[in-house]
């Protein structure tokens, strides 16, 4: 079975980001009010650290499932501006193996995530020392293959803000909050 975006994603965000009091994780971001040059500027996913102590720490996620995907943000390292320009850490996610670490721009990092077995997973981090997550019961995985460098970028501006807003609004109204659980009380004398 193929993995898609958005598989991927959430194994990141259940890897990276799984602390809702210290992150926000924000996916499908369209940064800005209007259009630019006939498209919405869109971020894949964006992570913001709501802790001061962090310097509110900014990631930006591209993913990408397809070599020929890949290839195409290489030619076009101007899509990848504005997630640069908002995030101190840009990375792409990718599958296992689908793109060779001399290929990441010098100033992007690597992440692949994906499914595997205990066994497969045993094999994948022979390769890797750094960071990696292993989910057992779903059998997913998160390796940081490069890290990005850190980057000191000006604070977000109201755009971002203004489509931060959007994105949780939209999310909201998506996916309504489960209802809450009730029970009833019995009172014992």
């Amino acid at each position: 079975m193929a993995i898609e975006a958005t598989d991927l994603l959430n194994i990141v965000e259940r890897a990276l980001h799984s602390l809702r009091s210290e992150w926000l994780f924000l996916r499908e971001l369209k940064v800005g009010t209007s259009r630019r040059n006939g498209s919405v500027q869109r971020l894949d996913a964006f992570a913001l650290n709501s802790l001061p102590h962090t310097a509110m720490k900014r990631v930006c996620y591209e993913v990408k499932i397809s070599r020929a995907d890949f290839l195409a943000e290489l030619k076009s390292p101007l899509k990848r501006r504005i997630g640069m320009r908002y995030s101190n850490e840009f990375y792409f996610v990718t599958p296992a193996g689908l793109v060779d670490l001399k290929e990441i721009p010098c100033d992007c990092g690597l992440i692949e995530a994906g499914r595997a077995t205990p066994g497969e997973w045993r094999e994948l981090i022979k390769r890797h020392r750094g960071f990696f997550y292993y989910d057992p019961d779903t059998e997913s995985y998160c390796l940081l293959v490069v890290p990005a460098p850190w980057r000191d970028t000006p604070g977000p501006t109201w755009q971002l803000l203004a489509a931060m807003l959007r994105n949780q609004r939209r999310e909201f109204e998506e996916r309504p909050p489960a209802a809450p659980v009730q029970q009833r009380l019995t009172f014992t004398q």
